[in-house]
């Protein structure tokens, strides 16, 4: 049970191919205005994008001692369920799923405005209903259920086909996105870049962003899901590859914002659909630069969806493979050996959105962002606990810092609950947010009901780590 049935055939690049493109997706096009106005300013967003990678470092490097330490599908599940048993395990997988399937309708959701700017037309006829101001059209809904049924069918062909085209999204966002910034930043303008109080600080406006960039660049940790997947010499650097992630999209999203900001008044990007492209048709004079940036972000929106509905998949199975909900969802594809049921169930989240318009484009923001942020404490308390609970595992890394690092971790991650959950924070979730939350977690708790009884957390932690674990006398 350490690997799925399919071959091990992801390489290094194909692990940083994914998590990137789990991460860049569309928010470097789509979320610039938005972030500019929760932060109040450039000054302020620029700080929010520090805050973020300090507040993310021991959660990544936590990833970094717990991949090769466990290197078993399921990723944060195994974990957990090392450290604190049956529930543990399942409240951090079902917390994964929950996330990635988010994310997976949101980007469906951001690639449809993506195509209404591109083909306006789409967002116009055949218009069936309003839902909460927003519109629903017949070709809106038909193109985001044949885009996620195009992923789905992906997933069905196995790990080398779902690496293969993290790789095409993930190259080309990488040569469009710096090939942006080069062009963006040769016409920085200090000047413009200061206008509209964009030098004045206001720390409540950073704390406020913090609390979306930790959605915004999520998906790091899709690295630790595919790492079962990953080739001998790949799956040793899996750690490295995550923070290469970490690192590389957090840099690019915030030199983005910058670079609008310093040559659109940043007041002026509130509201626009692609900020970042309409400054780029400004300095070149030739609108289809915009019509190029929409096509470059679509590609980066599938690559999102192909790796979470990856990730969502393979933790839902891992979920089933230690009998954490029922075995019925255990089941492989016969010929390329994917977890099918695991697929068509974390994919059927996706059946409600297009019914929704951009009802819930905000807050599925900030409950994916809830879902990260017990994804992420959960493995770092794993990981600490398991240094006593099991200290002859071997590891062959440990989490860089030492226990300093930790303690920060342990204090990074009171503030990211504190700033998600209490209402006086200013990324505290809102009623719609704790509803959904909350019918979410009582689907949850039934699938977790539903589970094998019989199976004990002594039998369960045989089937699942074998003779890998030693336990402290």
């Amino acid at each position: 049970m350490a690997h799925f049935p399919e071959k091990q055939s992801i390489s290094f690049f194909g692990l940083v191919a994914m998590g990137i493109g789990c991460m860049l997706g569309t928010s470097w096009l789509l979320l610039t205005g938005t972030w500019l106005e929760t932060a109040g300013g450039p000054l302020n967003l620029i700080v929010a994008f520090a805050l973020c990678i300090i507040i993310e470092l021991p959660f990544a490097f936590a990833y970094m001692e717990a991949i090769p330490m466990l290197p078993l599908a399921g990723g944060e599940v195994v974990y957990s369920a090392a450290a604190f048993g049956s529930r543990g395990g399942f409240v951090v997988g079902w917390a994964g799923v929950l996330m990635n399937a988010i994310v997976f309708c949101w980007v469906d959701l951001a690639a449809i405005s993506l195509l209404d700017e591109l083909f306006p037309a789409l967002g116009r006829t055949c218009f069936l209903y309003a839902i909460g101001g927003y519109s629903v059209t017949l070709p809106n809904v038909v193109v985001q259920l044949v885009l996620a049924g195009a992923i789905f069918y992906i997933q069905y062909r196995g790990a080398s086909v779902c690496a293969a085209l993290a790789k095409i999204a993930t190259v080309t966002l990488l040569v469009m996105c710096i090939a942006g910034l080069a062009a963006a930043f040769v016409h920085f303008d200090p000047a413009i870049y200061a206008s509209d109080g964009g030098l004045d600080f206001d720390l409540s406006g950073s704390l406020s962003l913090l609390s979306l960039l930790v959605f915004s660049v999520a998906g790091w940790e899709t690295v630790a899901k595919a790492a079962a997947d990953a080739t001998g010499k790949a799956a040793r650097k899996a750690g490295w590859a995550l923070i290469v992630c970490l690192f590389l999209v957090t840099s690019m999203l915030c030199l983005v914002s910058t670079a609008v900001a310093g040559n659109l008044p940043w007041r002026e990007a509130i509201g626009r659909t692609a900020p970042f492209a309409d400054v780029l048709v400004d300095i070149t004079g030739v609108p289809a630069v915009r019509l190029l940036f929409l096509v470059t972000a679509f590609v980066g929106a599938v690559g999102v969806m192909n790796s979470t509905l990856y990730s969502a998949a393979r933790m839902m199975y891992g979920l089933a493979q230690f009998d954490l909900v029922s075995r019925w969802f255990d089941r492989l594809h016969p010929k390329y050996g994917t977890p099918t049921r695991c697929i068509w169930f974390t994919a059927s989240f996706v059946l409600l959105a297009p019914f929704t318009g951009k009802l819930f484009f905000l807050p599925l923001i900030n409950i994916a962002s809830l879902a990260t942020i017990v994804m992420w404490v959960m493995t770092l308390a794993a990981v600490l606990w398991l240094r006593k609970k099991y200290p002859d595992l071997h590891r062959p890394v440990y989490m860089p810092g030492g226990r300093p690092m930790a303690a920060f971790g342990i204090a990074a991650s009171l503030f990211l609950c504190a700033n998600i959950l209490l209402p006086f924070f200013p990324g505290a979730l809102g009623t719609l947010e704790y509803g959904v939350a909350a019918v979410l977690a009582v689907v949850g708790a039934l699938l977790y009901h539903r589970r094998d009884r019989t199976v004990t957390d002594a039998l369960r932690a045989s089937s699942m780590f074998g003779g890998l674990l030693t336990r402290k006398p």
